[in-house]
């Protein structure tokens, strides 16, 4: 009797982790537009850049950037002869009516590095300082990860390409549908 009752708890348990298993992972795609679509990314082209975007879950190490923060994977190439300069403020995010900033690179960095502070307190009860260690060196391989990661804004060369990541407010995923703005060119990405 015990042993079906617990075949039943595991069995129901199983099948509320794929039922919120489903719900987790919907994603945005982007809707048809002045733009083309390639593999969820909206591929947009003007005469000088080539931008591909999408609301994208951030894959380094780093993984509670994807609860902490809503992110966003952008590739802009230059095709044009000529330097192009890319603002920090050249891509912007609605979302139910709000417009978003990407939040700064220092503002992320920081919260990795004050994790590492916190995490180096020595607990004057603890024998263990290799598990200590090994935490601090996998929180400043996050750090420079994220570094890396991070789309660096500033002069783009002619044929050359920038790549990476930035990180907006996490209620931007609480909305349905989403505008992304880069450099005055929208894509429109609905969660399905």
């Amino acid at each position: 009797m015990m042993n079906l009752r617990t075949k039943m708890h595991k069995a129901l348990a199983l099948l509320l982790l794929f039922m919120a298993a489903g719900c987790a992972f919907k994603q945005y795609h982007p809707v048809p537009g002045e733009h083309t679509i390639e593999n969820r990314f909206a591929i947009i082209r003007t005469d000088s850049l080539t931008i591909a975007v999408r609301p994208q879950p951030y894959q380094g190490s780093y993984k509670s950037a994807n609860n902490n923060f809503f992110p966003v994977y952008l590739r802009i190439r230059n095709t044009s002869g000529v330097k192009q300069h890319l603002s920090p403020q050249a891509v912007m995010v609605l979302s139910g009516g709000k417009q978003y900033d990407h939040i700064p690179l220092d503002y992320l960095l920081s919260t990795v590095t004050s994790r590492i502070l916190l995490d180096d307190y020595q607990s004057p009860f603890s024998t263990d300082t290799t598990i200590q260690q090994l935490n601090r060196e996998k929180q400043e391989e996050q750090y420079y990860e994220l570094l890396a990661a991070y789309f660096s804004f500033g002069d783009l060369l002619p044929g050359g390409m920038k790549e990476g990541y930035l990180f907006y407010d996490r209620a931007v995923g609480s909305s349905k549908t989403i505008m992304i703005d880069v450099l005055g060119q929208e894509a429109v990405f609905v969660k399905e």
